[in-house]
């Protein structure tokens, strides 16, 4: 199984039944799924931030998305990216962000950490991903969970004083590092767990 982004492993997760979690892993087995819809707007947003490119020609430039969806839902994240990002006084984008797979030797699959936004804001260093998916929403507890690996796997060097946060486009609400709980390693370890066993069992059924 090849590494699952942060982003799609705690979608898969925050699935709420073990139907629907299977569903996605056969499709992602088949090669259906797995496609990351907010790639191109996620790109921008660090584009942006950094002063690379302006937020119009960043517009115009998702506008030439072929498939409708894709394309309002992109253009529409990223107008929510700009209003947050404008919000912030003194906020000075950094050039280099961490990075990271989080794998356990139980795990067929390792999680990709790759933060799209790495600032200062008075004298505080943000680490922060960014999360765009409409549906399932995410919770603290998932939060939490995606949190707890990032703080784990990622705080270190140059980041080892740094917060690390998770962003949801859809409401500009803040999941910071108080979502981390004394229950979000054992909860990610049983998500884990899951998705390990489906992904044996429509592998298994496959071969």
């Amino acid at each position: 199984m090849k590494d699952l982004s942060l982003t799609t492993f705690l979608k898969i997760a925050a699935m709420p039944t073990t139907q629907g979690k299977l569903g996605a892993l056969s499709r992602m087995h088949n090669g259906e799924g797995g496609y990351d819809f907010y790639k191109r707007m996620k790109l921008a947003a660090r584009e942006v931030a950094r002063g690379e490119v302006g937020s119009d020609e960043i517009i115009s430039q998702l506008s030439n998305i072929k498939r409708e969806s894709e394309r309002s839902h992109n253009i529409n994240m990223v107008n929510q990216f700009v209003n947050w990002w404008s919000s912030l006084s003194n906020a000075v984008a950094q050039p280099d962000r961490p990075e990271g797979v989080y794998k356990l030797p139980t795990m067929v699959f390792g999680i990709r950490l790759l933060p799209e936004l790495a600032y200062l804001e008075d004298g505080e260093l943000y680490v922060t991903c960014l999360w765009a998916v409409k549906a399932p929403k995410i919770t603290k507890q998932i939060a939490g969970m995606g949190l707890h690996m990032l703080r784990g796997e990622l705080a270190k060097g140059a980041f080892e004083r740094a917060k690390f946060q998770i962003l949801n486009l859809r409401n500009l609400e803040i999941f910071g590092e108080e979502n981390i709980t004394n229950q979000s390693a054992s909860l990610l370890n049983a998500d884990i767990s899951q998705i390990n066993s489906i992904w044996v069992e429509v592998s298994s059924k496959a071969a």
